[in-house]
């Protein structure tokens, strides 16, 4: 039995395979197939993908660079995690402001292609809380929001989400683990796929700032249980 979920390499592609390990490893980490904190190693990732350890490194140098993995001398890599309330904070504020303008403009070019995605993935969300399916919703949430960068028009904007997006998605299982989290943020989704599929701009701005205010407010709450005062200190 496999222990993750994640996508082989090509062997056919012309891609290295270090990029290829990088994408699959990158995705796995976004989807919450690997849980921040947990470890990871260079044997175990490059018998499940079939590839020898040299791409593995480097992939995991690779993925250092974003702040995605840690890597401890003599301990091992290990997937990061909330570092301090004030990563979480600067990360949010800077997500609130920009995943409101990206509501805001999807609202104003989106397509009938992305409508039907739209509201396809909010209609999944209520099936996998029905289900209970956690990882399930974690993976649609991130569609959705693909979806809305997408209609956004705005190569530059998508870039600077999909960053800041990656990080956020460190905290996303922990959050929609609270009691009531996740019928909260479908509630949140319905409402922001409506004005976004509406095509009210404004709308979709507001309702977009008060999902991600939601969701930084389950996050302090999860860290704050989980550390308590002491990590004020790393700020």
């Amino acid at each position: 039995m496999a222990k993750w979920n994640i996508s082989p390499v090509d062997s056919y592609s012309y891609e290295p395979l270090r990029i290829q390990v990088y994408n699959v490893l990158r995705e796995a980490i976004v989807n919450g197939e690997f849980m921040p904190d947990e470890k990871l190693t260079e044997m175990e990732i490059a018998e499940h993908l079939n590839v020898s350890r040299t791409p593995v490194r480097e992939a995991f140098r690779m993925l250092e660079r974003e702040e995605l993995l840690t890597i401890i001398p003599q301990q091992g890599v290990f997937v990061s995690g909330i570092k301090s309330r004030k990563e979480i904070d600067d990360i949010f504020r800077v997500r609130m402001e920009l995943e409101g303008l990206a509501a805001y403009l999807a609202a104003m070019n989106i397509n009938e292609e992305q409508r039907r995605r739209l509201r396809k993935y909010a209609e999944e969300i209520e099936q996998c809380i029905e289900e209970n399916d956690l990882k399930g919703c974690v993976r649609i949430d991130i569609a959705f929001h693909r979806i809305i960068k997408e209609a956004t028009g705005n190569k530059w904007l998508e870039r600077f989400l999909d960053s800041l997006f990656v990080q956020a998605t460190r905290f996303r299982m922990k959050s929609l683990s609270q009691e009531g989290r996740m019928v909260n943020a479908l509630n949140e989704h319905r409402r922001l796929g409506e004005a976004i599929t509406g095509g009210d701009a404004e709308l979709a701005r507001r309702y977009m700032e008060e999902h991600i205010q939601a969701a930084w407010k389950s996050i302090l709450i999860v860290f704050e249980e989980e550390h308590g005062t002491e990590a004020e200190k790393e700020v």
